[in-house]
């Protein structure tokens, strides 16, 4: 049950350092995982302009991810709440721009290395879907902090999936790779119900949707990824 007082924190409490840090790390794991492309991928003739507006609309995404939570650590929440709906416009412009540069990777043949296209397919758009519904959730859920940040973490988990990706040396894990990356995936998002059962004594029910949103993607991607249909989709719409 969430206390009356969880819901009139002061909004430095409301704002813990705990999801500024994971707003770092989130945003460290991208960093990473993308340093070892992006030479690549603005050396000419670089990359197509879908994918370059893609890379600086999900850039933005990650400096405002680690931004909200630094305003509301220092108490600007008035700053916070302005940001949030420019947040918005932006998780719009990302689940749009996401699909379509899936698409485009799909038709140009221009995959990561370590990826054939079913699963490459099913993976970006179950990420996007996961992302666009525990954003809603999130925006749905504002005025209740407790429920907002951790919804908002949750959402933020999903989509660093392509950076993590790109980090781990994922030649090495044979051709179920995926699984070991959902199983990193999995811990970073238990990081917040651990801290949540330790500091509380008890799990917040945000975790419940959000941790248990990424479980479900995980297992309805793992499982339909590999399947015929999901390959012959992906070809045809790669146009092969």
């Amino acid at each position: 049950m969430i206390t009356v007082e969880e819901t009139r924190t002061s909004p430095r409490a409301t704002g813990q350092p705990f999801y500024l840090f994971m707003s770092l790390l989130l945003a460290g794991i991208t960093a990473l995982g993308f340093s070892h492309t992006v030479p690549t991928d603005l050396a000419p003739p670089g990359l197509p302009v879908l994918l370059k507006f893609h890379a600086a609309i999900f850039f933005s995404w990650v400096v405002l991810f680690v931004a909200q939570p630094s305003l509301v650590v220092s108490g600007n929440i008035a700053m916070h709440r302005r940001l949030g709906w420019f947040g918005l416009a932006l998780a719009c412009a990302m689940v749009g721009i996401g699909t379509a540069a899936i698409l485009l990777a799909l038709r140009a043949d221009s995959l990561p290395p370590f990826y054939p296209p079913g699963l490459f397919f099913v993976r970006g758009i179950a990420g996007l879907a996961g992302f666009a519904a525990l954003i809603a959730f999130a925006i749905l859920r504002r005025r209740r902090p407790d429920w907002h940040k951790r919804l908002m973490l949750c959402a933020a988990i999903l989509i660093v999936v392509p950076g993590l990706e790109r980090s781990m040396p994922v030649f090495l894990f044979g051709p179920h790779w995926y699984v070991i990356v959902d199983a990193v995936v999995l811990a970073i998002a238990l990081i917040g119900p651990s801290l949540d059962f330790f500091s509380r004594r008890r799990i917040h029910p945000a975790y419940l949707y959000g941790v248990g949103a990424i479980l479900i993607i995980q297992a309805t991607t793992d499982l339909l990824a590999p399947t015929p249909f999901a390959t012959a989709l992906a070809q045809t719409l790669a146009g092969t």
